[in-house]
């Protein structure tokens, strides 16, 4: 009876150090996740804006499928060689349609935008 008390407490103390560790193993992943959010660089969104013509041609903004897309007044006023600078992923042009995916997080634009287009 004693050797049964002691499996069962044994099995307890494993179960109970295997859950704190797996709680510290997904709090420090947040944490970790948290940190590498990088604030948007001031020169980048105005090199960003420059090249997409200036906030007066940008008709719409908004994220889609983890990219910045950008529906322009006028492409042809785009900088679309500086704009690749800004994109090493590429910058996808359809009729007045840009898409492109920044070295920041697509929905950091779109909020910096928000507060630069008001």
């Amino acid at each position: 009876m004693l050797f049964l008390i002691s499996k069962i407490t044994l099995i307890l103390i494993i179960v109970i150090s295997v859950t704190l560790i797996l709680a510290l193993v997904f709090i420090l992943f947040k944490m970790i996740h948290k940190e590498r959010k990088v604030k948007i660089d001031d020169n980048f969104m105005t090199t960003m804006l420059n090249s997409l013509g200036g906030i007066d041609n940008i008709k719409s903004y908004s994220v889609e499928n983890a990219r910045v897309k950008f529906e322009l007044v006028n492409v042809s006023l785009a900088n679309l060689d500086a704009l690749k600078e800004l994109s090493p992923k590429g910058v996808f042009v359809s009729n007045n349609s840009v898409k492109t995916l920044f070295k920041y997080e697509s929905s950091d634009i779109v909020k910096n935008l928000s507060k630069i287009k008001k």
